[in-house]
């Protein structure tokens, strides 16, 4: 993302918010950010870059509750982020104990995708006929083998 980019969205939000610039400075002082209103005015006309601590800083500041949505990325949701904010209140038990499901239910949900798109097996006029599959079904066989195979089945006797 470039820099000009960020930029209008900070000076977008500063202006939304109705602050001026130097209540945006006395607001990062709070958060133990110490920068001159030249550094501010660097930062939304594009000729300096900003870390991540003072962008939070300012989103907090501004009242942006998800950023992202400010730069087109609309895919994190409301519920997924409360379901972040509670994984970060975790112990580290309970952060293992998330990975862990949450690991073990992302192999088993892609295992079944991957079994409702099975693709059918393909075979080359060259494959030898032990790799060819031997299921009685429309796929097995040409039409007339279909036919003997049924009319094999149709004269087995039942064991009385």
């Amino acid at each position: 993302m470039s820099k000009t980019i960020i930029a209008n969205f900070l000076k977008q939000l500063r202006k939304t918010s109705g602050l001026s610039v130097d209540e945006v400075i006395e607001g990062l002082q709070k958060y133990g950010i110490m920068i001159s209103t030249k550094t501010l005015y660097g930062y939304e006309n594009g000729t300096s870059m900003l870390n991540a601590d003072v962008f939070v800083a300012l989103c907090r500041i501004y009242k942006c509750d998800n950023p992202m949505d400010l730069f087109g990325n609309t895919s994190i949701k409301p519920p997924e982020i409360g379901m972040m904010e509670k994984y970060r209140a975790l112990d580290p038990h309970g952060k293992e104990m998330v990975d862990f499901t949450l690991q073990k239910e992302w192999e088993r949900s892609t295992a079944e995708a991957e079994k409702a798109n099975v693709v059918p097996m393909t075979l080359k006029e060259d494959t030898p006929d032990y790799l060819k599959p031997q299921a009685a079904h429309p796929h097995a066989g040409t039409e007339e083998e279909l036919s003997l195979m049924r009319e094999d089945i149709s004269n087995l006797k039942r064991p009385e």
